[in-house]
């Protein structure tokens, strides 16, 4: 009874909002942010209808109660009053919900039955994992033993009606101006700088949110990015700003963030920004809604063909607006792909990925565009794609979806190879990248050549074993010509890093370098760590550095069979292992090192699979206890997924 007089004290907020069920366009309005998503038909930019976000209809008939403004004539009053209103009412709440972690799949049971669709999107639907914030790493807190012991007084009855009320509190919201507003500053605080980390120019962080105002897609994806990323941290929210003394904006509170169901808003959000984008890429046609299970590399390669067949780039003056849009579109695409990658195991990252390589060479093979080199948003989408690329693939050592000889393409992509294959830093370049830029993006271009190499490797072992003739020559004998090859092959790439590493400026060596820091967690006792603490002045260069260390490793461990130089006697071979091991060793410490100095969340979220690495070159169980710390703080403080690593990384440190 309580509930129903709650939600009715409510109703009148909304529904005397005429038109309410129309999403206006957002450039003719100053307050973009009052649209309903969540109505019975959404209304594109085009004018073709949206499908409805697969929820039960009462929980859309409350949503839709709440999300619109009460008045026309109210459009341009401060939205604190309503929010504290809100706020007020759902005050009795604050203490005695259910932990956010649960909600998604309770809610599943209860009266309000959910979409198949939101399920296959919602978080930890394929992994089978629980998210991040129900890890052991980060339990306790002293909300939750006040929420438990107040709860544990209640009856089983009283519970479920106030986790229903949870779930109908975390749908009034949905596409509010608040929450869209929030969302959108959340993620250009903390969320957008991982995206920019090779990109000086920050496309992500300042021109995704100005765009977004006008694309619908595009700013769901962000929204429904960082609602997936605060539910994985349960609702804490880090400081940007870090203002001490000052009070918060409107714009970076959330009422009661740490009991909102993040992960049933996020799947909302990535419903309404894929069924946008497909609408998009349709060209007026109504699009099924179970196109929202495509990948939205598959939607985007789709838009890109369609496009190009029905001569959308044969007119010059329509090149800009094309690239434009491509810009938008393959942003959105980049943002949904992270939203899977937050929390996905590792051997499922090269899923995600499949088709950017289709999509880029399309964007190559347009004649109209001549494209020697991509825009600024397509360079900054290519870039965070091909890092992923490389870090999924080496989880499971197949070749990355870019190919590292395809050079046009990574040089349209800005970044400079000679004739003779060698990358080069050019002091003013036509991509006009930084020279940090530059090498950070060479440095992804040599890693994905490594694991390249290694995944050759590891085919050619794999046929050697099963004796297949396409790598055997007549006689089933051993080819020499291959194994001279793959020498030759690893010593270019040793090279390559070596003169990288010579040729990067200043900025890449480190401001801050303690190379026996102090275990302070043990005051009393003078004991020391075991690896150094690297602090480098920008992210980029950290990041960079820590891949180069990557690079390095696995080369190094992954060293061929020289036949090309004279027999070696057992005690070279042995001396030649010992110098192997002493610089995996340095390697390893250095890569710690940059891990341990705590840099920004752009280079620790890019750190996962490095950790990985690292972990399996390390012996001794405290160094593998730092390592895990590093993983678990990962996930509890920037809601990356790493428990696959740790559970990985256990089962080898324990055979």
């Amino acid at each position: 009874m309580r509930l129903a007089r709650i939600v009715n004290d409510v109703k009148p907020l909304a529904w005397n909002a005429p038109g309410m069920f129309k999403l206006e366009s957002l450039s003719t309005k100053e307050h973009q942010y009052g649209a309903d998503p969540s109505a019975e038909q959404l209304e594109g930019p085009s004018g073709t209808e949206m499908p409805r976000s697969g929820l039960s209809s009462q929980r859309d008939e409350a949503r839709a109660i709440s999300s619109h403004p009460s008045q026309p004539a109210q459009a341009g009053s401060s939205l604190q009053p309503e929010m504290g209103s809100l706020q007020s009412q759902f005050q009795v709440f604050d203490d005695i919900s259910a932990p956010s972690g649960s909600r998604l799949n309770q809610s599943a049971t209860s009266g309000a039955a959910r979409s198949p669709i939101v399920d296959s999107i919602s978080p930890n639907a394929t992994t089978g994992r629980t998210p991040a914030s129900e890890s052991t790493y980060n339990k306790a807190s002293v909300g939750q033993s006040q929420r438990e012991r107040y709860m544990s007084s209640e009856s089983v009855s009283q519970r479920s009606e106030k986790e229903e009320f949870q779930d109908i509190f975390s749908e009034l919201t949905t596409g509010s101006e608040h929450e869209l507003a929030f969302l959108s500053r959340h993620f250009t605080e903390i969320i957008a700088p991982w995206l920019d980390l090779s990109d000086s120019t920050k496309f992500f962080s300042v021109y995704v949110p100005i765009r977004a105002i006008n694309s619908p897609s595009l700013k769901y994806a962000i929204a429904a990015l960082a609602a997936k990323q605060l539910g994985r941290v349960k609702g804490n929210k880090l400081s940007a700003g870090g203002g001490m003394f000052t009070s918060s904006a409107t714009t970076e509170m959330y009422p009661n963030a740490a009991e909102t169901d993040w992960f049933l808003k996020a799947a909302n959000y990535y419903y309404m920004a894929a069924s946008d984008m497909n609408n998009s890429s349709s060209f007026g046609y109504s699009a099924h809604s179970s196109a929202v299970l495509e990948s939205p590399i598959e939607i985007v390669s789709r838009w890109l063909k369609v496009s190009v067949l029905q001569g959308g780039t044969r007119d010059p003056s329509n090149g800009g607006k094309f690239l434009r849009k491509t810009e938008e579109i393959l942003a959105t695409a980049v943002l949904l792909i992270f939203y899977k990658l937050l929390d996905a195991d590792g051997d499922q990252w090269p899923t995600h990925l499949t088709g950017i390589r289709g999509v880029f060479e399309t964007l190559m093979s347009v004649d109209q565009l001549n494209l020697t080199a991509f825009t600024h948003g397509i360079r900054a989408c290519f870039w965070n794609l091909a890092r992923q690329d490389y870090l999924g693939s080496y989880f499971t050592r197949c070749p990355t979806h870019f190919d590292p000889t395809n050079l046009p393409m990574w040089r349209a992509a800005g970044i400079s190879i000679d004739e003779n294959e060698k990358f080069q830093i050019s002091l003013y370049g036509s991509s006009n990248l930084s020279q940090e830029d530059q090498a950070a993006n060479g440095i992804c271009w040599l890693v994905s050549k490594v694991i390249n190499f290694l995944a050759e490797s590891k085919q050619s072992q794999i046929a050697q074993w099963t004796g297949s003739p396409s790598n055997r020559p007549a006689g089933n004998q051993e080819s020499p010509g291959s194994a001279d090859q793959s020498a030759s092959t690893w010593l270019d790439l040793c090279f390559d890093f070596q003169t990288w590493f010579e040729r990067v400026p200043e900025t890449f060596r480190p401001c801050v370098r303690i190379d026996h820091p102090r275990d302070f967690s043990h005051p009393s006792e003078n004991i020391r760590l075991p690896f150094p603490e690297v602090f480098f002045s920008l992210s980029t260069c950290a990041a960079t550095m820590q891949h180069y260390h990557f690079g390095r490793i696995a080369l190094l461990i992954n060293q061929p069979e020289d036949v090309v130089s004279a027999p070696s006697t057992a005690f070279d071979r042995l001396q030649g292992y010992r110098e192997v091991t002493k610089e995996v060793e340095y390697r390893t410490r250095e890569a710690c090192g940059i891990a341990l100095g705590r840099p920004q969340g752009d280079v620790r979220v890019h750190m996962v699979p490095v950790l990985l690495a690292l972990g399996q070159c390390l012996e001794t169980p405290d160094e593998h206890q730092i390592i895990l710390n590093l993983l678990r703080g990962v996930e509890a403080e920037l809601g990356w997924a790493t428990e696959y690593i740790v559970t990985k990384l256990e089962a080898s440190w324990n055979r």
